[in-house]
């Protein structure tokens, strides 16, 4: 009898070893990868591209975040942790509202070097839809890449798809983006 309790209390320490293992590495989420930290380093095209790091208030919420221009791009190579997912707002600057145009499209994909997987497309016109006229948040699952380094890739364009180029007042913001596990 007491060889058998012995063996279950064995086996019960075990259990909330292993237990208490699992909670801690699943608490351990790390850092978030702040990617305008990264700014610098990454690749932007074409180079000679209007890019800078701004603070920007939209309808009353300042975030810091990437101005461009439609037509622009920018690539950051990162090794997506596991659980990884990207998280960003986008908006227009507020000079913009009230002015013609038809808008930004946003994309986020992620290349792997052998291919390039579109993600994530938002299109904003802040001129046409007021309710554009603020941060929009978007989180997109990078979990299939977990362990991979690839390239995530930020693109805009001038105008949503099947309508023609009209680049008039297209202020393009990519505001706080950081990877994070979830």
């Amino acid at each position: 009898m007491d060889g058998n309790r012995a063996a279950l209390a064995a086996v019960v320490v075990v259990v909330l070893a292993a237990g208490g293992c699992w909670l801690f590495k699943r608490g351990n989420r790390g850092e978030p990868i702040d990617l305008i930290a990264r700014f610098a380093e990454a690749q932007k095209k074409p180079a000679s591209g209007t890019f800078a790091v701004v603070d920007a208030e939209l309808n009353g919420e300042t975030k810091r975040a990437i101005f461009t221009v439609p037509g622009s791009r920018i690539i950051f190579k990162v090794r997506v942790p596991d659980d990884g997912w990207l998280k960003v707002w986008v908006g227009m600057k507020a000079e913009s509202w009230d002015k013609e145009g038809d808008g930004v499209l946003f994309h986020v994909g992620v290349s792997d070097g052998r291919a390039y997987d579109q993600l994530f497309s938002q299109h904003l016109n802040p001129f046409a839809n007021r309710n554009d006229r603020r941060w929009v948040p978007s989180y997109v699952d990078l979990s299939p890449y977990a362990g991979e380094e690839v390239d995530v890739v930020f693109n805009t364009n001038t105008s949503p798809p099947g309508k023609g180029d009209d680049p008039r007042n297209d202020t393009a913001l990519w505001g706080t983006p950081e990877i994070v596990v979830r």
